[in-house]
């Protein structure tokens, strides 16, 4: 608001109370004081539960959840699709090479959809999906998944069948290739190139290191994610190094990281920059007048550069962001593919933007502070 809007813009603050009940009638005293634009709720309950009025006011909302459901013509959902970082981790790993895909899934409606938009993404991607294994969440149910996904229990009858015919074939080739297996628990390779997980935290430092525990070797077989994996105990777990991941443009979110914290003297929260993005949506908008907050003006085919980098708004209530793939090492994190600054490159599914055109135009939303 006081970095982009002009004197006409104005914000109204309702409080939902957190419930859907709440959010209605939020909308409904922010749309009878003569609101233009509804920002928010957060969740989806209450988004789904406040699109009926705003559409039927004629007042389009932007809520930050990433609920499908709550999307409509006129109810965008701002927070990040998954299937939107699913398709980037996984069209750049076959940019890389990368031909076989698995992956280690959680039950549940969540996990139901990741294990669609994977499968579709390997698909359009030119991969081919060897296998999916599905779990309950928690250590001991992971580690019996972990085994079927790999072939454990196969692979190790196959190696001791092996040990037991080398040992009754007997002589001095039999003996080498038997010492050769003397260290090894399994024969044979897993079929599959990469393997997407889902966990994060404590919960992902326990289920990495059980992949080369059951002879999957994580040297040979990159690990896939869409969550943040950059905090310093997931670097310091030795199984994630070299792992891939899609997020929002480290670079840009540093940048407004850099100016809240400059401002507010604290950290900024985890949903601030989407907010920030929206206002700013919503204020350089407004400055053109009612008109500005029309379905044409938001959903500008070209996108709009926000503090977690590109986006933009679609005709069926959908927002797409662009994404990095960025790698977790021991010291740090790296950037291997830049977040495409043109929808162009996106939908061209590039692996490397570093040659992307100067002259590509986006519809800039955010100025720094002081301009």
């Amino acid at each position: 608001m006081f970095e982009v809007a002009d004197d006409n813009f104005v914000l109204l603050p309702q409080d939902t109370k957190g419930t859907p009940d709440g959010a209605v009638a939020a909308a409904q005293r922010a749309i009878e004081m003569g609101a233009q634009l509804l920002v928010g709720p957060v969740f989806g309950r209450s988004a789904r539960a406040v699109t009926p009025l705003a559409l039927k006011a004629a007042v389009n909302l932007i809520s930050f959840t990433n609920d499908r459901g709550a999307a409509a013509k006129g109810a965008f959902i701002f927070g990040f699709l998954p299937e939107d970082r699913v398709r980037r981790v996984v069209s750049y790993a076959v940019s890389q090479g990368v031909q076989r895909f698995a992956a280690l899934i959680p039950n549940g409606s969540f996990g139901d959809r990741i294990a669609a938009d994977y499968a579709k993404a390997v698909g359009e991607a030119g991969g081919a999906l060897v296998r999916t294994q599905r779990y309950s969440q928690g250590t001991l149910p992971a580690t019996e998944a972990v085994k079927q996904l790999g072939n454990y229990r196969q692979r190790r009858a196959a190696l001791l069948a092996e040990r037991g015919r080398l040992s009754q074939q007997g002589g001095a080739d039999s003996l080498r290739a038997l010492k050769r297996l003397e260290k090894k628990e399994t024969l044979g390779d897993v079929p599959f190139d990469a393997v997407l997980l889902l966990e994060t935290g404590q919960s992902l430092r326990a289920t990495a290191p059980l992949l080369p525990y059951y002879e999957i070797d994580t040297r040979k077989v990159r690990i896939l994610g869409i969550d943040d994996w950059s905090s310093r105990s997931s670097r310091r777990e030795p199984m994630l190094a070299g792992a891939w991941y899609a997020g929002p443009s480290p670079v840009a979110h540093a940048d407004f990281v850099k100016r809240f914290t400059a401002v507010y003297k604290k950290s900024p929260h985890a949903l601030a920059a989407l907010a920030y993005d929206v206002t700013a949506l919503a204020a350089v908008k407004g400055g053109k007048g009612a008109g500005g907050f029309g379905l044409d003006q938001l959903t500008a085919e070209s996108g709009f550069a926000g503090s977690v980098g590109l986006f933009r708004l679609r005709q069926d209530g959908m927002v797409q962001h662009s994404f990095a793939v960025i790698e977790v090492q021991p010291d740090g994190v790296k950037i291997v593919s830049p977040a495409p600054e043109s929808f162009e490159i996106v939908q061209k599914q590039a692996p490397n933007v570093s040659a992307m055109p100067s002259d590509v135009e986006t519809d800039v939303v955010i100025k720094p502070l002081g301009q």
